[in-house]
């Protein structure tokens, strides 16, 4: 019997959509745009924000040095300042609120940065969540088994009583191979709302 229900966040509760942050950006042309964009998103390091073994401002000072400093304000506005552009995606928070009226408990599992915790209660979902367990809080990230074991660990949950939704499907795979299943969210809250219809949890 499913008890909980576990939330991925970027593009399930919210857009995450780096070309959209680099075209606010307002840059000269779509080549210095490719070129910002390759050294914000497509930069190895960025998955040490995501194992909590750099801030985002010491990944902003690592981009700059390979860049150059007078992109110094528009790194930082892609690394640290994205969330000022945070779309919910619609229909998530409608259906978040009625899986907590019905009873379930409601996690977070996210891949995410140390920022993660000052735009959180920005996201109209949030306020029905039970706890979270951020990565870079852990030392993990999805895929892996140990950041999956770190949410039942927390918050005492078993993994077969409990559901996971995520937008890609290695990350619900991971959860699959610890005895949790999940659902790869497509970004239509009516497809998740059928999904759990069909499973009988709504």
């Amino acid at each position: 019997m499913i008890k909980n229900i576990i939330f991925d966040m970027g593009n399930v509760l919210i857009d995450f959509n780096p070309m959209q942050y680099v075209g606010e950006l307002h840059l000269a042309n779509k080549e210095e745009e490719e070129k910002v964009f390759k050294a914000a998103y497509l930069n190895f390091k960025s998955i040490y924000m995501d194992y909590g073994r750099i801030t985002e401002e010491e990944f902003v000072n690592h981009v700059v040095e390979g860049i150059g400093e007078e992109y110094r304000d528009k790194i930082k506005e892609l690394i640290i300042n994205w969330h000022k552009y945070l779309t919910p995606i619609k229909g998530m928070e409608e259906i978040v609120k009625e899986l907590k009226d019905k009873g379930y408990k409601i996690y977070l599992l996210s891949n995410a940065g140390f920022s993660q915790h000052d735009y959180w209660d920005r996201i109209p979902a949030s306020k029905y969540f039970d706890g979270k367990v951020v990565s870079c809080d852990v030392g993990e990230v999805k895929p892996f088994r140990e950041i999956y074991e770190a949410l039942y660990k927390k918050f005492n949950i078993k993994p077969e009583e409990s559901f996971f939704i995520d937008d890609l499907i290695i990350n619900v795979f991971g959860a699959n191979r610890t005895g949790m299943e999940g659902y790869v969210f497509t970004g239509s809250a009516e497809d998740l709302r059928k999904e759990l219809v069909r499973r009988g949890i709504l």
